[in-house]
């Protein structure tokens, strides 16, 4: 009888489940398991990033970890107990399973609403049914996303992007040696010289894992078939920061880098710091920028700080409060009156175009006074107050939640945040005031010493124009801007230069003392069109007279949207 009492036991004790934590994104401090009844009572206890017992409970703030090794055959309960919490708002956890037989775990997904946590104190409790059949399971508070999902997205994204993804640049390594990179965005056919800028990056708080999926979207939206998209991408550069803190997210951090610094609050003296992720960041805004002396030629003008947030149901920004009398030194609280009115510009612009951010109640930040330890108090001070500063920077931090998606009755998914990436870009095309628009399309490739093109529409909206402009002729010189659809072919000297299309209309151009020129008429009252634009370059080589064409350009006015 004993020695069948031992044999039953030591089966039971074999088909108990395993805790396992430690790889990528998975962080706890300690898990244990025991029998309760006919279900299983799992512990698992939370620690600070890196096991940093120096921080404060709010950096307790994420867990993940695997689960394996029962009897599969049969349908389990997990009471799970998540103690040593740093935070206490109630969060349904995620979970993702791996079928008997299965070498891999199907996708993330919130865990059952039975499974809903009650919270007391620092302990969330909650009641896992597994179904038979699973052989392990991972389970997280929110959903992860690791730096082996970030390379496989950006691996997809460069395979399939074609000629809008300029360049994917390497803006130096984290602590331990990971990538920092940056993707590059905006259509090659028009020219820089002509072109706004905006900056977003994501994952400066490691695990605050909505911030990856709202850069997904946008991605998503600005290489896609979108009018809108097109209209962006031709007027503007679009650089984005996948993931900032590459080593948190690994580790499983959640607000820190693998040696424990908070690097938002490095922004308080951003050139003060040797954090290699900062100087990463900082060294390539720095370079877009310039100086307030001689600025870059294509400035940052928004530029989107993407977080996550704990206690809040909805997304939502921080608008810094407008300070007409702010002083450097000795009133340093908020932004000057003009960049607080940028600011709600864009938050207005967002909720029209998002009902998910509509939900979110604006929140006030005075920039973080008197240290300012944010991104867009180094933009406001650094740049936008300098009285040569051409334009000010619209700099904001966006916050997701872990709480309800778009439909207030339900819990929020990556396809929730990756939709708001896609109005965050819409969102982008109404704050730079590119509704309605002109982009152009090289149908030839023009001839050699061609001056570029380009075209936009702009202006309020009952006022609205076109604008042409181009660039690369000779100061002072002569051309001609021709309109036309019918093909014509005519030949002009002297390097196999034509004129392309029959002129329905023409008109003379000078250039200016920079070699470019500028032709602006009203926005025709039309719902869309598309017409064929070449600019014509005289210039007299060695005394006789020569001809120099742009690409033929396809321009494409697109509808209000």
């Amino acid at each position: 009888m004993l020695i069948s009492f031992l044999a039953s036991a030591s089966t039971l004790l074999a088909q108990a489940p395993v805790v396992s934590y430690g790889a990528e994104l998975e962080r706890l401090a300690s898990a244990s398991v025991s029998a309760s009844g006919a279900a299983w009572a799992i512990d698992l206890t939370m620690q600070a990033d890196n096991a940093d017992a120096g921080l404060p409970s709010s950096f307790r703030r994420w867990w993940a970890c695997t689960i394996s090794g029962w009897n599969s055959a049969s349908a389990q309960t997990f009471n799970v107990r998540v103690l040593n919490a740093g935070y206490t708002d109630v969060i349904l956890p995620v979970w993702r399973l791996r079928n008997v037989g299965s070498a891999s775990f199907g996708p993330w997904q919130r865990v059952p609403l039975s499974a809903l946590p009650t919270v007391s104190g620092s302990t969330h409790r909650f009641t896992l049914p597994v179904p038979a059949g699973t052989s392990a399971l991972q389970l997280a508070k929110f959903f992860p996303f690791g730096v082996s999902d970030k390379d496989v997205w950006l691996a997809q994204v460069q395979a399939t992007a074609g000629p809008r993804l300029r360049r994917v640049l390497n803006l130096g390594t984290s602590l331990l040696g990971r990538a920092i990179e940056l993707l590059e965005l905006s259509d090659p056919a028009t020219p820089d010289r002509f072109k706004r800028r905006a900056w977003i990056h994501s994952g400066i708080h490691p695990s605050e894992s909505t911030s990856y999926f709202a850069v997904q979207g946008l991605v998503e939206f600005l290489l896609s078939s979108d009018s809108r998209a097109r209209v962006l991408l031709a007027d503007a550069i679009v650089d984005l920061v996948p993931m900032a803190n590459p080593d948190g997210v690994f580790l499983g951090n959640y607000r820190t880098n693998a040696a424990s610094v908070n690097l938002e609050e490095q922004w308080a003296a951003p050139y003060g710091s040797a954090v290699p992720e900062i100087v990463a960041l900082r060294t390539a805004i720095e370079q877009r920028m310039g100086t307030p002396a001689s600025p870059g030629p294509n400035p940052i003008e928004v530029l989107l700080n993407l977080h996550s947030s704990h206690n809040v149901t909805y997304p939502f920004h921080f608008r810094h409060s407008a300070n007409a009398s702010f002083d450097l030194v000795a009133n340093r609280s908020g932004v000057i009156p003009s960049v607080n009115a940028l600011e709600t510009r864009w938050i207005d612009a967002l909720r029209a175009r998002s009902p998910f951010a509509n939900l979110g109640t604006t929140q006030s930040s005075s920039c973080g006074s008197p240290t300012r330890p944010f991104v867009e108090c180094m933009c406001h001070d650094r740049w936008t107050i300098q009285p040569s500063w051409p334009a000010p920077v619209m700099a904001i931090t966006l916050e997701g939640t872990y709480a309800r998606g778009p439909v207030g009755t339900s819990w929020s998914t990556p396809d929730d945040y990756r939709q708001l990436g896609h109005e965050m870009g819409l969102a982008l095309v109404d704050h730079l005031g590119l509704l309605p628009g002109l982009y152009a399309e090289p149908q030839s490739s023009g001839c050699v010493g061609a001056p570029s093109f380009h075209a936009r529409a702009f202006g309020p909206s009952l006022a609205r124009s076109i604008e042409l402009r181009g660039a690369g002729l000779t100061p002072g010189g002569l051309g001609a801007l021709v309109l036309g659809n019918s093909p014509l072919g005519l030949p002009l000297p002297p390097f196999g230069c034509t004129l392309d299309r029959v002129p329905d209309l023409s008109f003379a151009v000078v250039a200016d003392a920079q070699g470019e020129v500028r032709l602006a008429f009203p926005y025709p009252p039309l719902p869309a069109f598309a017409l064929d634009a070449q600019l014509l370059h005289l210039r007299d080589l060695a005394g006789s007279p020569a001809f120099f064409t742009s690409p033929l350009q396809r321009l494409h006015l697109v509808p209000a949207f």
